[in-house]
């Protein structure tokens, strides 16, 4: 059995977790539940859970206080809030799932099942590291990428562009590295825009540190400082052009 724990300040909340654990996953079992950052730390040292379900904002604290409080984090974490600010931005770019609430029960299950592969492929990583890094600090921000083979950590002035290809987005990196993972480019747009990226196209996200140059011919195009050219829609080529005359 995969042993589960609840922390969340709201009780129909937990509750609601708890009926859709027993609808969808009869592996897993709830062995606590917690409303405080104190109680969460307590529950979660003395059960050693391989899941965690966790709210950010609870009472005495956060889910912050309650990760870093904990001298160790052997578990999967999945935080379930209803709070889309700084924080989910810092989970996003760490790759860490959540669950926004009001819960969606097919979101729900879908994260859940991802945990579920995880736990059972034993598989644990430093991403607490990297999310306490980009809660807490926004000028050297990491990425979190994860494949179905690996977890990649890149720092973001490292990354060049990226392209998608329906529900799959592939990052280029300046080594020269590409690694593709199984999530639309949507999300990172919203991401990468803030730290120095522009869509010059629906399919293409790309920083703007290493455009060469562009191509206002047949349409136009950008150069790239590795030679890639990527397209320009008519539609984002007044904005494109604006970002660059901010540089």
């Amino acid at each position: 059995m995969i042993k589960a724990i609840i922390v969340d300040d709201e009780s129909c909340f937990r509750e609601m977790i708890q009926m859709l654990l027993k609808d969808y996953f009869l592996e897993i079992e709830v062995v606590a539940e917690a409303d405080n950052v104190e109680e969460a730390v307590k529950v979660i040292q003395n059960k050693s859970p391989d899941l965690v379900f966790l709210d950010i904002e609870i009472k005495g604290g956060t889910g912050f206080h309650v990760l870093q409080k904990l001298k160790e984090r052997n578990f999967k974490l999945i935080f379930i809030t209803a709070f889309n600010d700084f924080a989910i931005q810092a989970i996003k770019f760490s790759a860490i799932d959540y669950i926004l609430k009001p819960i969606n029960e097919f979101e729900f299950k879908a994260g859940v099942e991802r945990a579920v592969r995880e736990i059972n492929k034993k598989e644990h990583s430093d991403q607490f590291d990297h999310l306490f890094q980009n809660y807490q600090d926004k000028s050297e921000k990491k990425l979190v990428l994860r494949t179905m083979q690996d977890i990649h950590v890149i720092n973001i002035g490292e990354l060049v562009r990226c392209s998608a290809d329906n529900s799959y987005t592939t990052f280029y990196l300046v080594s020269g590295e590409k690694i593709i993972i199984s999530k639309g480019i949507g999300e990172y747009v919203e991401l990468l825009t803030s730290y120095g990226f522009v869509k010059p196209h629906q399919s293409h996200l790309v920083n703007l540190n290493y455009i060469k140059k562009l191509d206002k011919a047949d349409g136009g195009c950008l150069i790239l400082k590795d030679k890639s050219t990527v397209p320009v829609s008519l539609r984002q080529k007044q904005q494109l052009i604006d970002a660059l005359n901010k540089l």
